[in-house]
């Protein structure tokens, strides 16, 4: 190989290696479950924010610089963020979600939710959980439903996405379509 074409193939690595860092970002992104959890009857929900997302996007949208999660009232504040940004319907009817808390684990903020009984039959979500803070924002809602999980995913304009499970027993264990 002449020099020349040394020196370009050496270059083109060198952009190559100094471009991936770039091309490894982590995309924003939650991730939300929803379990019966049988043994108490309470329906779960957890929402699982990446604590850097969630500490820049609630503190934008709530217009506050000085937010911070590492104290307990910034905590309550996201998690009434996250508990107006995700709805559960049924028969066109919101379904109430109490409210349990947040922490922070590691490097997410997981925020808690929780009701009594199964979920009904057919209902339909939203989630909207730091869309308004950031443009690329891809929500996921992992819906266990027996010993299947189903994942409905939020991006661009969705709003509302249905869940239909087959059947449902006196256990909430169920079947999805």
């Amino acid at each position: 190989m002449r020099r020349p074409q040394r020196q370009q193939c050496a270059a083109l690595i060198v952009l190559l290696l100094a471009l991936l860092p770039a091309g490894a970002h982590r995309a924003p992104g939650s991730l939300s479950t929803i379990d019966f959890n049988a043994a108490t009857g309470m329906l779960e929900i957890v929402h699982r924010l990446h604590l850097h997302d969630a500490e820049i996007g609630v503190a934008a949208v709530l217009d506050d610089p000085r937010f911070s999660l590492s104290q307990l009232e910034s905590r309550a504040r996201a998690a009434l963020y996250v508990e107006e940004r995700f709805q559960i319907m049924s028969d066109d009817a919101v379904i109430g979600l109490r409210l349990v808390g947040a922490e922070i684990a590691g490097d997410y903020l997981m925020v808690y939710q929780e009701r009594n009984g199964p979920l009904p039959a057919k209902i339909r979500v939203r989630n909207d959980i730091l869309r308004d803070a950031f443009e690329g924002q891809i929500n996921q809602v992992n819906i266990a439903s027996g010993t299947t999980v189903r994942t409905l995913t939020f991006a661009n304009d969705d709003v509302w996405h249905t869940f239909e499970v087959d059947n449902v027993d006196n256990s909430g264990q169920s079947a999805t379509e």
